[in-house]
């Protein structure tokens, strides 16, 4: 693709980098406290793959086997798929209609379109199977609304289907038809739009390269290589003028758009990188990854140095008489499955790890604040979760204004922990059976609430909707 191409389509500033100047489509800044509601009336939902009525589900397994019942908090359910959902996105629509996208292991996808909150007993609206079939499990969904204004016309709204049969496809998520496909990775492994127009769209891959496309020109706009192993998680940074990757490879690289060369490369030993988060700092050039070894790593982008390593698993130091053979044949649960920083308080970042653990970090000092463990907590009187024991945490996401934190687990748990206090504040369940949680989405509205979508093992995507208000105090 040659420059005229790039400048006409107004995604390059002076120096050459993909930008594209753009307001965002929410202003996370306008989200107040979230709500929180234990008494929320069930909507009647008429749809053959919506349950909504949770009496009809059978307390038992079969040949007569008990099923692990747990409270159901959710206010929907959705069981489209045949298999296990992997990927979910959602996005609050301003006239209320919550859309939310999902991939599974059955190799499809599905777009709901759901009312909002204040009509929420309307239920679904619809369900809509993207049409274009895959060949292999649906690894990946995003949708690029939070980028797109209204008052821009040219910037279309799209939403992105990727696989682990290496496609791409991109729909309009108005009417669910497609607009284009891409083809290129070995297999899609996530994908992230850039932030400032939301029109490029970057994708890792394993077999360790990146794949850069810009929708509107139907263009594969760059390849990075440099990997040795699978892209295991990236982004664009905040100001979109470069791509960063993590690797199973133990790297974290900093990327220059334009010309695809590697500028920068953070080596962190052999143990493979985990996840990622950026848009940390008073500044936003923050990037945190998690590692297999129990290690986070935060990274400034601008001045290329490591700002501080985060020891979330410390392994037990051998008791008195121990075997040291068998004690160094033991595998611990130290992956850190889960990072982000608090946009409320930009120094402030969370790990999560396999442990089942959530630490709260601050940076001024490099110091854990708090250890959010449900196995030691009570809320309310209530005592503490003993299925958390295992709890392992697969994703984290912050509140956009105040110091909270959600996190997703194996167990199908979806908690809600104050980041000041490390108390547990909430623990939402939904269904007859506790199934791991492999993506988790959450959108936030200006009228105080928040929308939660976890998607699971257990072939579904469970909304939960907190309505009644969080104080900052807590409930």
């Amino acid at each position: 693709m040659d420059q005229e191409d790039l400048q006409a389509t107004s995604v390059v500033d002076d120096d050459g980098d993909i930008i594209d100047d753009v307001a965002d489509f929410i202003d996370m800044n306008d989200a107040v406290e979230i709500q929180v509601d234990d008494d929320l009336p069930m909507g009647e939902v008429e749809e053959d793959n919506v349950m909504s009525d949770k009496e009809s589900k059978d307390a038992t397994g079969g040949d007569n086997q008990t099923v692990n019942i747990v409270a159901d908090m959710s206010k929907i359910q959705l069981t489209s798929h045949t298999d296990s959902v992997y990927a979910v996105a959602a996005f609050a629509e301003e006239n209320g209609q919550l859309s939310i996208l999902s991939g599974g292991g059955d190799d499809k996808a599905f777009q709901y379109k759901i009312s909002g909150p204040g009509i929420s007993d309307e239920g679904t609206k619809f369900v809509q199977p993207l049409p274009n079939p895959h060949t292999d499990t649906v690894s990946s969904v995003a949708y690029n609304m939070a980028y797109v204004s209204n008052d821009l016309k040219k910037t279309p709204r799209l939403a992105a289907v990727g696989s682990y049969d290496g496609s791409i496809i991109i729909y309009d998520p108005d009417t669910g038809v497609q607009r284009t496909k891409f083809e290129g990775p070995s297999d899609v492994e996530w994908m992230s739009f850039h932030p400032k127009g939301g029109t490029v769209l970057l994708a890792g891959s394993g077999d360790g390269t990146l794949w850069m496309f810009h929708i509107p020109l139907n263009r594969c706009l760059q390849v990075f290589v440099g990997h040795e192993q699978a892209v295991t998680a990236g982004c664009f940074s905040p100001d979109g003028k470069w791509a960063l990757s993590a690797s199973s490879d133990g790297t974290l690289r900093i990327w220059a758009p334009k010309t695809g060369l590697n500028k920068h490369v953070f080596r962190f030993g052999g143990a493979g990188l985990t996840c990622m988060a950026s848009k940390g700092g008073t500044d936003g050039m923050l990037v945190i990854v998690g590692s297999e070894d129990g290690q986070a790593h935060v990274c400034h982008t601008g001045s290329k140095k490591v700002v501080a390593t985060l020891r979330h698993f410390q392994i037990p130091a051998s008791g008195v008489g121990a075997n040291n053979d068998e004690e160094e044949e033991m595998e611990y649960p130290s992956s850190v499955e889960a990072v982000g920083f608090s946009p409320s308080q930009p120094n402030w970042c969370a790990t999560g790890g396999i442990d089942g653990k959530l630490k709260i970090w601050d940076l001024t000092n490099g110091q854990c604040r708090q250890i959010c463990d449900p196995t030691a907590t009570e809320v309310n009187g209530n005592k503490a979760d003993t299925d958390a024991v295992t709890d392992s945490i697969t994703r984290i996401l912050w509140h956009p204004t105040l110091p909270f934190v959600f996190s997703s687990t194996i167990n199908g748990r979806v908690r809600v922990w104050d980041a000041r206090t490390g108390n547990l504040l909430r623990t939402l369940t939904g269904g007859s059976t506790a199934e791991q949680i492999n993506d988790m989405d959450i959108q936030f509205l200006p009228n105080g609430s928040a929308i939660i979508v976890a998607a699971g093992d257990d072939k579904m995507c469970i909304v939960y909707y907190l309505l009644d208000v969080m104080k900052k105090g807590g409930l």
